[in-house]
């Protein structure tokens, strides 16, 4: 039994359909960003408070502790 023109069309867009989603699909996989390195996914913290992505300067100390005043008592 011959198929119906109606048929026939939808088949084709069908068709269409399908190639449109497997180049879609295709052109997913090759711009895929995940899998970095972790270093790429890293933010600093600078004095101000701004987020950055240079590490802070290492010869600069960001945390100054206090001297820790003890009593004694005898």
């Amino acid at each position: 039994m011959a198929d119906s023109f109606f048929k026939k069309e939808n088949n084709k867009k069908k068709t269409l359909i399908k190639k449109q989603k497997a180049q879609k699909r295709q052109e997913r996989k090759t711009s895929n960003n995940k899998g970095k390195g972790f270093e790429s996914m890293i933010v600093y913290v600078d004095r101000n408070g701004h987020f950055t992505d240079t590490p802070p300067d290492a010869l600069t100390p960001t945390y100054k502790p206090t001297p820790k005043i003890s009593s004694n008592r005898s």
